[in-house]
């Protein structure tokens, strides 16, 4: 097992749990499941973050490194975010087998986390002033946690897992050789994170809202592609908070 988690994203390494990620065969989620009608119902957002430039930036190792390194920084800082939307979620689960689902999910962001900010000398995620974009993102993950039953944070959680190793599996195969960001394509082929969470809401599809699913994932999505987007200038897609009743003013 390789000890150099340093070319792995922050998505992919959150996952490892103390044992190596091969590549593999994209698996898409099966047919007629609740993951695959969430999935089904935002393809158009999964396309248009394939789209933005920054993907587009690595998919032909053209993205300026200065976009990939504070992009990646305030990534940290989601992941941070992300580690305390799960203890709120895990402090609301009185199911024991999804309290333990959670937590085994919020340790290994805090694996990433402690290893991302030792790679960027980064001493506390408030040193770190996100972009309106990705600040809304993680209000939006936030209120999941808060607002809704555990089960609709691992919803929240899937489109990152999800569109990541879509991303690489669909521009792998145009990379050109000698791409400054194949380890990023590489490193997010395997899409056994995504596996894991759609595996797990698919067993307990009998106490989820399908409506509610499809909103909290497609905001989720939409948070996803905006922060690729805002990487590099791009205007940011409408986050639908209507469900909420809110917004994710920053």
């Amino acid at each position: 097992m390789t000890t150099d988690t340093s070319t792995f994203s922050a998505r992919r390494l959150s996952h490892m749990l103390g044992s190596a990620i091969s590549p593999q065969v994209l698996s898409m989620p099966p047919a007629g499941s609740l993951s695959a009608r969430l999935w089904d119902s935002s393809t158009d957002l999964a396309q248009d973050a394939l789209n933005t430039l920054y993907i587009q930036g690595i998919a032909h190792g053209t993205l300026d490194p200065n976009n990939y390194g504070q992009y990646s920084v305030q990534d940290a800082v989601y992941c941070s975010n992300a580690i305390e939307s799960y203890n709120t979620a895990i402090g609301k689960a009185a199911d024991g087998e999804i309290r333990a689902f959670l937590t085994a999910r919020r340790d290994g962001y805090i694996k990433y986390k402690d290893n991302i900010f030792s790679q960027w000398h980064i001493s506390q995620p408030s040193a770190i002033n996100p972009s309106p974009a990705a600040k809304q993102y993680m209000a939006f993950e936030s209120i999941v946690a808060r607002q809704l039953p555990p089960l609709y944070l691992v919803v929240a959680m899937i489109p990152c897992e999800r569109l990541w190793s879509w991303l690489a599996n669909q521009v792998k195969p145009g990379s050109p050789s000698g791409n400054l960001y194949n380890f990023w394509i590489n490193g997010n082929l395997n899409d056994s994170g995504a596996q894991k969470l759609e595996t797990f809401i698919n067993e307990h599809v009998n106490n989820i809202d399908v409506n509610q699913a499809i909103s909290v994932y497609q905001g989720c999505m939409t948070g996803e592609g905006n922060f690729f987007r805002s990487a590099v200038g791009q205007t940011p897609l409408v986050i639908n908070t209507d469900w909420m009743g809110g917004d994710l003013s920053t």
